[in-house]
């Protein structure tokens, strides 16, 4: 799928959405985005693309000497991650691919970790890190046990794809 252009104010950068539709309150938080002087190229809008705190979930942007706290949102472990198997695609039949799937979402927890994560136990090392204040301290010790080796919750999901070459991912 090719990215379609939406609409910038004058001077911003490109918005290029990989989304089929884009709620108006994300799109407005979009241009508001682009048209900020740290973006630069462009700012991508994915399929997930929608309203949240600051910068819409969904959105990808490149800056130039800054970092923008607020553009991670507030869900620990939130972002894509991409693993190529060792095997083409192609070497497993569909059946094969829906176990696969199927034993993958049995053994990685999902769902909303802070209220009924069911992580792994944090390794030794894990515990208590030097963190600013006590009160970040006693967040993480109550959070980081319910999220280590969860998927997570909200929009969080696992997939298997095949790229270009074959390759499975």
């Amino acid at each position: 799928m090719m990215p379609r252009i939406l609409e910038v104010p004058p001077g911003a950068v490109p918005l290029l959405a990989w989304a089929r539709a884009v709620p108006a309150a994300a799109l407005r938080q979009l241009q508001q985005l682009a048209a900020q002087p740290y973006v630069v190229e462009h700012v991508a809008v994915m399929p997930d693309v929608h309203l949240a705190s600051g910068v819409a979930v969904g959105t990808v942007f490149a800056t130039e000497h800054h970092v923008v706290p607020g553009a991670l949102g507030n869900d620990l472990g939130c972002g894509v991650s991409a693993h190529r198997f060792a095997f083409p695609a192609a070497s497993l039949s569909r059946a094969d691919l829906e176990q696969l799937l199927s034993q993958l979402a049995r053994v990685i927890p999902v769902g909303d970790a802070v209220h009924r994560g069911k992580g792994l136990p944090l390794p030794p090392g894990l515990e208590s890190p030097a963190l600013s204040t006590h009160r970040l301290t006693q967040a993480w010790e109550r959070l980081a046990p319910r999220h280590l080796g969860t998927l997570g919750g909200g929009n969080h999901f696992l997939e298997l794809d095949r790229d270009g070459a074959g390759d499975l991912w």
